[in-house]
């Protein structure tokens, strides 16, 4: 009776153990993640205010002239789901990520973008991967807000549009009152990737 008990149980065990196993097969299958084609790309009817910016190319290069506010638009033929961004960066070094919410007419900030400072010599993050992400929208905005290139000057008096990063009282070591402001250049994107999830059947 004893031994009966023993080889039932290591059939169970056996068929236990099985169970997990295929389970665990359909769970990987269903968490894996399958992407959409790069929707953000000009064949899909999808237009940027410059070219490059989703022409297919990452060698090629999508500029903003030097101004305080410099922004990337990409405009779908249609309101799309996003879940992945990829940006192929130019010299981006701080830049905000904004999608418009079709029902208010406004636009939400979803990223809020600092590069990483250990670039191996490099000048500026060369890619920036956003995944997770869970909106519909028609369109997405890159609000660069400073690039690698950017320098800041040291002014006394302001003028109308300057962007001031701060106020300082001393330079070395002396008494000097003055304000730091940015001098822009121009901002670079090499090729914006935009991805939702494809139906699984």
């Amino acid at each position: 009776m004893g031994r009966i008990n023993k080889k039932n149980l290591f059939f169970v065990i056996c068929f236990f153990i099985l169970c997990l196993n295929l389970s665990a097969c359909r769970l990987a299958e269903v968490l894996s993640t399958q992407y959409s084609e790069n929707i953000a790309q000009a064949s899909f009817g999808t237009e940027a205010n410059h070219p490059g910016l989703n022409d297919g190319n990452p060698q090629t290069v999508a500029t903003l002239p030097a101004k305080n506010e410099r922004n990337f638009i990409i405009r779908f033929a249609e309101i799309q789901p996003v879940r992945k961004i990829i940006i192929h960066n130019g010299n981006l070094f701080r830049f905000q990520m904004d999608y418009l919410n079709s029902d208010s007419g406004e636009w939400v900030t979803f990223e809020s973008v600092t590069q990483r400072r250990d670039l191996e010599g490099k000048r500026a993050q060369q890619k920036f991967i956003f995944d997770r992400l869970n909106f519909r929208t028609r369109m997405i905005r890159i609000a660069v807000t400073r690039t690698a290139d950017d320098i800041i000057i040291n002014k006394v008096v302001t003028e109308p549009g300057d962007k001031i990063v701060n106020r300082r009282t001393t330079m070395a070591g002396q008494y000097f009152p003055h304000y730091r402001v940015v001098r822009p250049s121009t901002a670079q994107i090499r090729e914006v990737e935009i991805y939702h999830l494809v139906d699984k059947k």
